[in-house]
């Protein structure tokens, strides 16, 4: 049984955005892997993300101003689990300042994915709900994280 909810890849420009998310998952009951959390000082750092990522029911890939070397190594890596292990979601995340799907391309392997977008905040609620309605592998359904206004 995978350990984590979600593996968190993301650049290190973008890391305050990301835990930011990562709270918000932990309070929303799902265990997101964040490195700055998990990686032990002193352990070498390439093997305990592989075997993060190999405990993660899904991986969110986030996309700032650039992918970061590492974590274009870990998004393909997460794709390849996903072609071998249909179960697998890779989830597109696009941050605030990020890039504009359809004006700057997404990585190839990212484009046909249904994305995530907090281009327009990080406590944008629909985003967030279509972000845990991915991790779960659920549809988000009807209004998102949006409140319906009250009947009279």
């Amino acid at each position: 049984m995978p350990r984590y909810d979600v593996f968190l890849s993301h650049a290190s420009a973008d890391k305050p955005a990301v835990e930011h998310l990562a709270h918000k998952l932990r309070e929303a009951e799902l265990e997101p892997f964040l490195d700055k959390w998990h990686l032990v000082p002193g352990q070498p750092w390439q093997e305990a993300l592989e075997e993060a990522l190999d405990q993660s029911r899904t991986c969110a890939v986030f996309l700032g101003k650039a992918l970061g070397p590492w974590q274009n190594e870990e998004m393909r890596s997460a794709i390849d689990t996903r072609v071998r292990e249909g179960a697998f979601r890779v989830i597109p995340v696009l941050l605030p300042g990020g890039k504009e799907p359809g004006k700057e391309e997404l990585p190839r392997f990212l484009r046909r994915l249904t994305w995530v977008d907090f281009r327009a905040g990080l406590d944008e609620a629909d985003a967030f709900h279509r972000l845990l309605a991915g991790i779960r592998g659920t549809p988000p359904g009807p209004g998102g994280g949006v409140e319906k206004p009250s009947l009279p």
